[in-house]
């Protein structure tokens, strides 16, 4: 393997694992902090109970997402004017961002955060992974492609891993609604990744699509919390620290090692390699809240994934054909 494939792995390896750890620091947020057991085994002489789960820090879903938002577009901000990026967009451009950009992200990372308060959240990140399926399943309908084997296999794979994860013989019952929601996810962060290839933004540059899309998903989780009667504050330095922390690694460090490995990969290879975003965030969850991992559970974790590596292949497939003939 050539050093550069090798640094390629390791970039995406290391994003996968950035991304798998925000679901930790999300929860933790909602919750005002660590569970007690996780923070025993990690300081076993004690000194950081402030770390603790604290009732009194619980933060709202909305305000969870437009914290964690508005400090994303701040260092996405940071980003474009250390690189001297040019921050103007047309109007159409601007409209699109705040609606199918943010306005999808923020759909996505709400329903998330919902599908966290009851079911784990690994299991919430490997049933949103589904999203490259029902990119394809989208696809398939608005171009009115035609089917084909390989097409036909990703939503069988990932309709058969749904249901093994959803089983509740694997360790205890398994809130249906919470299954629905992290499903939900998937489907609205496809239309997010839909609007990401074919809007008006798509010819963007990277560091400047994302400080519209991050700040458009704050306003939107900002409005979302005043309507609710759901907006607070952060408690203490603490949760800002938390909050910080899932912005900065998931749309600073995860996204930059991510760009990197697809540069040095290619886009096929490191999308495929991505899906060991859901095992590292399965991996921490285990860690820190104690999930559980049976055989069925793990049994339809692979099989979800392999859909998801199905759908992204096929996706780039077509891509290839249209570049192709372009």
């Amino acid at each position: 393997m050539k050093r550069k494939h090798i640094l390629g792995v390791l970039c995406v390896v290391l994003a996968s694992a950035c991304y798998g750890i925000t679901p930790i620091l999300s929860n933790a947020a909602l919750n005002g902090g660590l569970p007690a057991a996780f923070i025993a085994r990690l300081f076993p002489h004690g000194g950081a109970d402030f770390l603790i789960a604290n009732a009194s820090r619980e933060m709202t879903n909305e305000c969870v997402v437009l914290y964690s938002m508005g400090i994303a577009s701040l260092l996405s901000l940071l980003n474009c004017l250390i690189g001297k990026k040019r921050l103007a967009v047309s109007g159409k451009q601007l409209v699109q961002l705040a609606a199918f950009g943010g306005g999808a992200l923020a759909g996505t990372l709400l329903l998330i955060t919902y599908a966290y308060l009851r079911i784990p959240a690994g299991m919430t990140i490997v049933l949103n992974f589904t999203y490259p399926v029902f990119v394809m399943l989208i696809t398939l309908v608005s171009k009115k492609e035609r089917i084909t084997a390989v097409k036909f296999i990703s939503p069988l794979l990932a309709l058969a891993g749904i249901a093994l994860i959803s089983n509740a013989s694997f360790g205890g019952s398994v809130n249906a609604v919470g299954v629905l929601i992290a499903l939900l996810s998937g489907v609205v962060y496809a239309v997010y990744f839909i609007a990401g290839r074919e809007s008006a933004y798509a010819s963007l540059e990277t560091p400047v699509s994302n400080f519209y899309i991050t700040a458009s998903a704050c306003l939107w989780s900002l409005a979302a919390a005043l309507i609710l009667g759901r907006f607070c504050l952060p408690a203490d330095g603490v949760m800002w620290i938390i909050l910080f922390f899932e912005a900065f690694l998931g749309y600073v460090v995860g996204l930059r090692l991510l760009l990197a490995g697809i540069k040095l990969l290619g886009s096929v290879s490191a999308s495929a390699l991505n899906t060991l975003e859901p095992a590292f965030a399965s991996l921490t969850s285990m860690a820190v809240f104690g999930e559980a991992m049976g055989l069925l559970k793990g049994c339809g974790v692979i099989l979800v994934l392999a859909a998801a590596v199905v759908g992204i292949l096929t996706l780039n497939r077509e891509d290839s054909k249209t570049d192709s003939k372009a």
